[in-house]
Parts: structure tokens; C-alpha cells; sequence
């Protein structure tokens, strides 16, 4: 029979479980922790280095497709403006004779039936004249011809009076006189009038001219309201100004005549208008390469060259205080893809390390008398997330059989995904997508190394 436990005894032994718990709480602790920290450290991502050309690219957002070449068609040069009533539908192919586009014609039936009553008002007041001017010729005519026979009978009274006395005589040579006076006064007011009934006919003739092309343009202009299609193609509205910027025309706008209403692309050359801000300008040269993507595809990729720069920087839509330029970038390929109007986003070759050879143009080949260079080698690089600043250095954390080292780097040029290592990294490495000594910090571990992947570049 076992003796009572005192109180004392009771606490010793207490005393004694308690210390063995903690132990073996210690213990696992302990285990735990080193088994954590690699599972955290080979948890870490990493990236093997890269080797291989580097490229320095900028990228063009909001880029645009167009045709480099179009067939514009324009609104029917008319006085006023034109309402838009019908358009051919946007993006369907068009074929010769399809109606495109046609415009209010209320106003224009109204000046067609305008010009023809002025004209046939014209015409009556010509025939009108033409009828006042013969009265009145076959009036004076009448008068010449009455002159005439009174001239002849003061002839025949002056050779009557030859053998009568001087003053009979010299009467009827004054009467004779009168005649002839009054004759020419006749046959004066005949000539006149002619001239006068002339130009009355070449003024009225004139008009009836100017009111019969006045009838013909507004004939013309109410048949041109309906514009047709005179060769295939895809229709593209054209662009007008509004308050907020460029929009597309629309049924039911008013555009003045000559506006531009509608292209048919020629899809077998398309370029990109985009834009650069004014700070990367200077970047930009002409015949810089580029690669092309489309927004709405992922895939292809296309390629071609910068071929103009805007020599004028203008106001960024809906950004005040914001300067860009316009650039454009002709497409090499031809693909049934590429419509207009689809917006892309441009990579334009900046530099390339080592530099691409340049294309000459053809010469003479002559023997070489000089060693051929060896080619540039090429350099290594690594995501700028691989990137730290510690202590003042640059380090990257390189992986030595699956643990990371600390490894301080010698930085080159960058991109916006990647910069070159000059020195401290082998194309064979491989490094951590982030700082691994942040798990070891949380566990009481080693300090957290400082700085970022843009601080070690600034």
C-alpha cells in the first residue's frame, strides 16, 4: 500500500511534467522551423538567366489601323448644308452601283422648281420684248419709208419750179431740204433702236443663259444627293469634329458639302496611327522597326517600320496639359485581319544589344583583304523583379543547389521587363523572383534586405 502524496510531493511532481511538456514543445518547435524555412526557401519562385539579344522597345498604346491608301468619297459640293438620311452600312462590302449615302432632298426639289419659273419668266419676258421691238421696228421703218416719199415729192416740186420765180424756186429747195433732214432723223431712230432692241436681246439672252444653268446645277445637285458606288470595297465612315472630339458621321448629321463622308480602303496596305508623348519624342526616328499586335487578337504578331513623326505636338484628347505626337507606322504584311479602324499597340525598336547588322545598299564586291570581326557577343539578363537593393549594393539572390545566395550585380541597359547583368551572374544561373530573406525575417531570422528592383536602376 502505497503511502499519501503530501502537498509538497504533489508539487515536485507538477513540477516535473511541466518541464518534459516544454521540452517536447521545444523540440517540435524546432523541427518545425527547420522544415519550414527550406519548404519556404524552394517555394520561392525563381527565373533562369537569360542569354540571348536584348531589346529596347517602346511601346505605342491607342494606335489605330488605316489604309495607306483610300478612295474618299465626299459629300456633293451644294450650297447649304446636307442631312445625312441614309448611309451604307459600315464595315460590309460595297458593290459598284450600291447607293452609299443620300441626303435630305426637300430643299433641293424646292430649288429646282425656283429655278425653272425664273427661267420661264425669263423666256416670256424675252419673247415679250421680241414682240415690242418688231412693233416698234416695223413703226419706224414706216416712218423712213414716209420720208422717203416726202422727199421725193419736194424733188419733183423743186424741178417744178425751175422756171418760176426765184423766191418759188428757193422755197421749194428749203421744203426739199426739210425732207431730206427729216428722213435722215428717221432712218437715224431706226439705227438706234436696232442697236437699242440688240443689247436688250443679249441682256435677256444672258439671263434666260444664267437661269438655265442655275436650273441645270440645281438638277444636278438633287441627282447627286444619292451617291452610288463606282468600284467594290469595304465602307468606312469617315470622321467629323464634335465638342468632345472626333466621331464617326451618322445618320441624321448635317455636314457641308466636300466634307468627307465615306473611304474605301485599299486592305492591301494598312499602317497604324498612334502617338508618343512628348517625353519619349526624341526616342522615335524614321525607319525604326516595330512590331504590331491587334487589341482584339492575341495572335499574330505583325511587323513593320516607323514612317513619319509629327513635327507638332498637339493636346491629348480628354488629358489637358498633356503633349503628344503623331506617328505612324506602315505594316509590312497583308492580312485579311487587319481591318480599319481596329485599334493596336505598337513595339518600336529602340536598340538592340549587340546592335543588328545595317542593310547597305548593293556595291561592287571587291575581295576582303582584312580579317572578317568575330560577332558581339551576346549579353545575359534578368526580370527586373530579380532585382534588389541592399546595403547600398545591387544583389540578386542566386539559386547554389536550391538554396539562395546573395550576389551582389554590375546593371546595364533595361527594358521595361528586363535589364542586362555586366557582371556577377553566368548564363547557367538562376535567381529568385523575390527577396527569400523576408520568410526568414518573420520568423526571427536574418534581417530583411531593403529597397526595390527600380531602386537598384534609378
Amino acid at each position: 500500500m502505497s503511502e499519501p502524496l503530501t502537498p509538497r510531493r504533489q508539487r515536485n511532481r507538477l513540477a516535473i511534467v511541466a518541464v518534459a511538456i516544454v521540452a517536447v514543445i521545444s523540440v517540435a518547435a524546432i523541427s518545425f522551423f527547420n522544415q519550414l524555412i527550406p519548404e519556404e526557401t524552394a517555394a520561392v519562385a525563381s527565373f533562369p538567366v537569360q542569354q540571348g539579344e536584348f531589346v529596347i522597345a517602346l511601346t505605342l498604346k491607342g494606335g489605330e489601323l488605316e489604309a495607306i491608301k483610300a478612295e474618299n468619297i465626299t459629300a456633293p459640293h451644294v450650297r447649304g448644308q446636307l442631312k445625312i438620311t441614309h448611309l451604307f452600312s459600315e464595315g460590309e462590302q460595297v458593290e459598284v452601283g450600291d447607293l452609299l449615302a443620300d441626303f435630305d432632298d426637300v430643299e433641293f426639289i424646292k430649288r429646282v422648281t425656283d429655278a425653272d419659273q425664273q427661267l420661264q419668266i425669263a423666256k416670256a419676258e424675252m419673247e415679250k420684248a421680241v414682240a415690242n421691238q418688231s412693233a416698234q421696228t416695223a413703226r419706224l421703218e414706216g416712218e423712213v419709208k414716209n420720208q422717203q416719199a416726202q422727199m421725193r415729192l419736194a424733188e419733183l416740186q423743186v424741178e417744178k419750179m425751175k422756171f418760176e420765180s426765184t423766191i418759188q424756186r428757193e422755197e421749194s429747195q428749203l421744203k426739199a431740204r426739210q425732207a431730206e433732214l427729216r428722213l435722215d432723223q428717221a432712218r437715224s431712230k431706226l439705227e438706234s433702236q436696232t442697236v437699242i432692241d440688240s443689247a436688250q436681246l443679249k441682256q435677256l439672252r444672258l439671263d434666260i443663259s444664267r437661269k438655265e444653268r442655275k436650273l441645270e446645277k440645281a438638277q444636278s445637285d438633287l441627282k447627286n444627293l444619292k451617291l452610288k458606288a463606282e468600284k467594290p470595297g469595304l465602307v468606312v465612315y469617315a470622321k467629323k469634329w464634335s465638342p468632345t472630339g472626333p466621331v464617326k458621321v451618322r445618320v441624321g448629321d448635317e455636314i457641308w458639302g466636300g466634307q468627307e463622308l465615306i473611304s474605301l480602303p485599299d486592305l492591301t496596305r494598312m499602317q497604324v496611327q498612334t502617338y508618343v508623348n512628348e517625353v519619349d519624342v526624341d526616342k522615335l526616328d524614321k525607319e525604326q522597326l516595330a512590331t504590331i499586335k491587334l487589341d482584339a487578337l492575341p495572335e499574330p504578331t505583325f511587323h513593320g517600320r516607323v514612317t513619319s513623326i509629327a513635327n507638332l505636338g498637339r493636346e491629348k484628347e480628354g488629358e489637358k496639359n498633356v503633349k503628344v505626337f503623331d506617328v505612324t507606322i506602315e505594316i509590312d504584311e497583308a492580312d485579311s485581319r487587319l481591318k480599319p479602324g481596329m485599334t493596336a499597340t505598337s513595339e518600336v525598336i529602340i536598340e538592340t544589344v549587340p546592335p543588328r547588322p545595317v542593310p547597305q545598299p548593293d556595291t561592287v564586291k571587291q575581295e576582303a583583304v582584312e580579317e572578317i570581326p568575330e560577332a558581339l557577343p551576346e549579353p545575359i539578363y534578368i526580370p527586373l523583379d530579380a532585382v534588389f537593393e541592399k546595403g547600398g549594393k545591387t544583389v540578386v539572390y542566386r539559386l547554389n543547389n536550391g538554396q539562395p545566395v546573395e550576389q551582389v550585380v554590375v546593371l546595364g541597359q533595361r527594358n521595361d521587363d528586363y535589364v542586362i547583368v555586366q557582371d556577377g551572374l553566368g548564363p547557367d544561373d538562376r535567381v529568385t523572383l523575390r527577396n527569400p530573406t523576408i520568410v526568414l525575417d518573420k520568423l526571427g531570422g536574418v534581417p530583411e534586405a531593403t529597397g526595390s528592383a527600380s531602386d537598384a536602376l534609378d
